[in-house]
């Protein structure tokens, strides 16, 4: 194996709840889409397993003829649906695993593919409810979405640490917002957007509040978020699709970021916000202290409480600062280039274990 050759083949194995890209909720097919975009610059042959309807530039093997979002009640239907698209996807990747250079998983378990070089992106958080698995793979290697995230479980066997990024050129730099502020993301306890309404009515200001409500929180946004729904400076969006997203994050004054409970292993909407000068407010929990330069790009708080003495400084920052900075440091060239360090690193790995 050449570790300098530029037509390495990357088997990209995605999940099977949305397509790539998506066409509302989805961050981690984002990432997947723009690492596919960065691999094909750079004269390599990325091969997506993923759902049938995602719309990418290279080749695509269908691990589920169309999307099974998550819905709002697990259904033995929905879980029936995921569990044929998992063992499709062991089938397919079987098919094809000898032939590429390296397996990369976005959180498909990996175990049954041990021979072939392979490598894991943890996207989600890692908690006690998932630390069996994860020792029980210890063999595998993985990388991580921020430094913070790999002190939750420090014995996996890292290759890297890969900031996520997007194309910044899709977001507009907006100079002067409007006078609101703005949470997007899931409705649920790990991401707390109560928090974020609770600081809003405080402070007297307009909030807009956008995301996706699956059957993990919809006890939570009947009981923390709907009652406050009839409230004045309240506006429920619901969820958006990319340019309805965009005009929320990017004319916001400010993006909330409450973390009540949740180990952030990154946050992709501290970065999309940014892209548009845009700063965020957000607890100092998990990734944030590497996504935002406190003061210049936005604020660390112990809790909301703090929050709200400290949030007029968000509103005088510098948004052109917050929109370059952000731009330069997480975007998907970069991304792909650390990605293909990892790959290397992988691969040299494996042919010292074979020798």
């Amino acid at each position: 194996m050449s570790y300098k050759r530029n037509d390495m083949k990357v088997a990209i194995v995605a999940n099977p709840y949305y397509p790539v890209p998506p066409t509302k909720y989805g961050g981690t097919e984002w990432v997947v889409y723009y690492l596919i975009k960065g691999l094909l610059e750079r004269g390599h042959q990325p091969i997506l397993l993923g759902t049938g309807d995602s719309k990418v530039d290279c080749e695509l093997i269908s691990i589920v003829d169309k999307a099974i979002p998550f819905p709002r009640k697990s259904t033995p239907g929905f879980r029936q649906a995921v569990a044929r698209s998992l063992a499709k996807t062991s089938i397919e990747l079987k098919k094809i695993a000898p032939h590429v250079d390296i397996i990369h998983s976005m959180d498909f378990d990996l175990k049954n593919f041990s021979k072939y070089p392979n490598v894991t992106t943890i996207h989600g958080h890692i908690g006690f409810d998932n630390l069996p698995f994860f020792q029980a793979r210890r063999g595998l290697s993985y990388i991580s979405i921020s430094k913070n995230q790999q002190a939750a479980f420090p014995d996996l066997d890292y290759v890297g640490v890969v900031y996520n990024g997007l194309d910044p050129a899709g977001f507009p730099i907006v100079t002067t917002p409007k006078n609101y502020l703005c949470f997007l993301g899931r409705f649920d306890w790990d991401k707390s957007p109560h928090l974020a309404i609770q600081l809003a009515i405080s402070l007297g200001m307009r909030i807009k509040i956008a995301g996706k409500i699956d059957y993990g929180g919809v006890k939570y946004f009947k009981d923390q978020i709907q009652p406050y729904l009839s409230h004045p400076l309240v506006e429920f969006l619901g969820e958006l699709s990319f340019p309805e997203k965009v005009v929320l994050i990017s004319n916001a004054k400010c993006n909330l970021h409450p973390l009540l409970t949740r180990r952030e292993p990154f946050g992709l909407t501290v970065i999309e916000s940014a892209y548009c000068g845009t700063p965020t407010l957000a607890m100092r929990r998990g990734s944030m202290p590497e996504l935002i330069e406190d003061g210049k790009t936005g604020i660390l708080v112990e809790d909301f409480v703090e929050g709200y003495h400290e949030i007029e400084k968000c509103f005088s920052m510098d948004r052109k600062y917050i929109a370059q900075r952000t731009r330069t440091k997480f975007n998907y060239v970069n991304m792909t280039k650390d990605y293909l360090k990892a790959y290397k690193k992988v691969l040299r790995e494996f042919d010292k274990s074979k020798n």
